[in-house]
C-alpha cells in the first residue's frame, strides 16, 4: 500500500470528535476567462451525509463539482477532500465516483454495459494493462448493485434512458467510492424513472456508507431525499436543512425569475424563464 492510500485510511480509521468532514469548502473564488463564476463558498460535508446542491442555469453548480475533484483550481480560497487538497488525491481519486451532467456517446457504437462500467476502472487498472479478474468482478458487482444484472452484454444503446442512467452511475461506483458526485443525474427522465433512480441510489447510500452531493434543478424532489442544500447563483444564497431551505424567502431571491421547484402549502408550481 503506497504512502498515499495509507493517507486515505489513516483519515477514516483515526479517531475523530463527531463525524468526519470528507469535504470543505472555504471562502472559494473560482474565475474563468476573467470572470468570476463563483465567490465566498464555504460549506462541509460530513461522512455519510447527502447534500443537495441547488441554483439556476449557470449559477456555477458544475464548476463548484469541478472545483471539489480538483479540476479546477480556486483562485482563492481552501478545497479540501478526505483531509487533502483534491490535487493530492492522485492514487486515491479512486475513491471519489463521478457522474457528469452529460455523457456523450454514439448510440449505433457497439460498446456494452459492461465495457461502459469497466471504463470507471481505468484508474486501477493503469496505462497499457488489461483488466484483471478482481477488475471484472467488481465491474459484476457494481451491475449487479444497480439493477441490470443480465444486461452486461446488452450495447449500451439499446437501453433505455432509466437504464443507462444506472449503467453510468454504475461506472461511478465500480471504484473503492466513499464519495459520490452527480451532476444532473436524471436530467432527461421521466417522473417514474427519476423517482426510481433516487430510490436506488438512497439504497447504495445507505448499503455502501456513501456521502452523496447531487447537483439538481427539481428542488422539491431533491428535498425529500437530501440532509441539507446549499443553493448557489455564483455566491452562497442558503445552507440548511430541505425546510429551512424551502421556506426561505432567499430562495426566490436566488433564482430571481427563473424557478424549478414546488413550494407552497398548496404545491403551487412556479416556472418562468430567465
Amino acid at each position: 500500500m503506497s504512502p498515499r492510500t495509507c493517507r486515505v485510511s489513516e483519515f477514516f480509521s483515526g479517531e475523530s470528535e463527531g463525524p468526519r468532514r470528507v469535504i470543505e469548502l472555504r471562502d472559494v473564488r473560482v474565475e474563468r476567462d476573467g470572470r468570476v463564476v463563483l465567490d465566498g463558498i464555504t460549506f462541509t460535508v460530513e461522512e455519510g451525509a447527502f447534500l443537495g446542491i441547488i441554483g439556476p442555469n449557470g449559477a456555477g453548480k458544475t464548476t463548484l463539482l469541478k472545483a471539489i475533484l480538483g479540476l479546477i483550481r480556486p483562485s482563492r480560497g481552501e478545497v479540501r477532500v478526505l483531509g487533502m487538497a483534491p490535487q493530492q488525491l492522485r492514487r486515491e481519486l479512486h475513491h471519489i465516483g463521478y457522474m457528469p451532467q452529460q455523457v456523450l456517446f454514439d448510440p449505433v457504437f457497439p460498446v456494452s454495459v459492461f465495457d461502459v462500467v469497466m471504463m470507471g476502472r481505468a484508474c486501477c487498472i493503469g496505462t497499457l494493462r488489461h483488466p484483471s479478474r478482481k477488475d471484472r468482478e467488481a465491474v459484476l458487482e457494481s451491475i449487479r448493485a444497480v439493477g441490470l444484472e443480465g444486461l452486461e452484454r446488452r450495447p449500451i444503446g439499446e437501453l433505455s434512458g432509466g437504464q443507462q442512467k444506472r449503467a453510468f452511475l454504475a461506472r461511478a461506483l465500480c471504484l473503492e467510492t466513499r464519495i459520490l458526485l452527480l451532476d444532473e443525474p436524471c436530467a432527461g427522465l421521466d417522473v417514474e424513472a427519476q423517482e426510481a433512480f433516487l430510490a436506488l441510489l438512497a439504497e447504495l447510500k445507505e448499503r455502501r456508507g456513501l456521502t452523496v452531493v447531487f447537483v439538481s434543478h427539481d428542488v422539491a424532489t431533491l428535498a425529500r431525499h437530501a440532509d441539507s442544500i446549499v443553493c448557489i447563483n455564483r455566491t452562497m444564497h442558503l445552507h440548511g436543512s430541505p425546510q429551512e431551505v424551502l421556506g426561505s424567502r432567499r430562495l426566490h431571491e436566488a433564482y430571481r425569475c427563473e424557478f424549478d421547484f414546488l413550494a407552497g402549502d398548496g404545491g403551487r408550481s412556479d416556472k418562468g424563464g430567465a
